[in-house]
């Protein structure tokens, strides 16, 4: 994927599938402590490797204002799965994260609805300035060879 706005929104998607991988790795130390046999899972991530992952993952796509719709509707949905986790991660973190998310967001729809407003007032312009047919001034009344 070489488009730009294509590698901002994989990047989002990757910050969340390491997000629930940290889970993941959580969920697995828990079941194996209880003695849960998940040998035929493949191996077994550190926690500590898997929230150092998804830190890594978060800090290369927050702070970028998005570059599409899709962009700024990953951004959303990263910030939902931020606010619905019952046992966050790290609460500072998470909400540090969550409000960079959303402001990011914010600047895109920002940035949009200005383009929006300067195109309205472009076309306004454009129509206050357009030539209008004017009346011939030429009386017939007046013109003697009108008879």
């Amino acid at each position: 994927m070489s488009d730009p706005k294509d590698q901002q929104v994989a990047g989002i998607y990757r910050a969340i599938a390491l997000r629930f991988y940290s889970r993941y790795a959580e969920a697995r130390d828990r079941a194996e402590g209880h003695g849960g046999d998940l040998s035929g899972y493949g191996s077994r991530p550190t926690q500590r490797d898997a929230d150092e992952r998804y830190a890594a993952a978060v800090e290369d796509m927050i702070g970028e204002t998005p570059d599409s719709t899709e962009a700024a509707l990953a951004l959303v949905e990263f910030a939902g799965i931020l606010a619905a986790d019952n046992e966050p991660i790290n609460d500072e973190r998470d909400a540090y994260h969550q409000s960079r998310a959303l402001a990011d967001v914010a600047r895109w729809i920002n940035s949009r609805l200005y383009d929006e407003l300067v195109e309205q007032e472009r076309r306004k312009k454009a129509e206050r300035c357009k030539l209008r047919a004017v009346e011939s001034q030429d009386n017939d009344d007046d013109d003697p060879d009108a008879a």
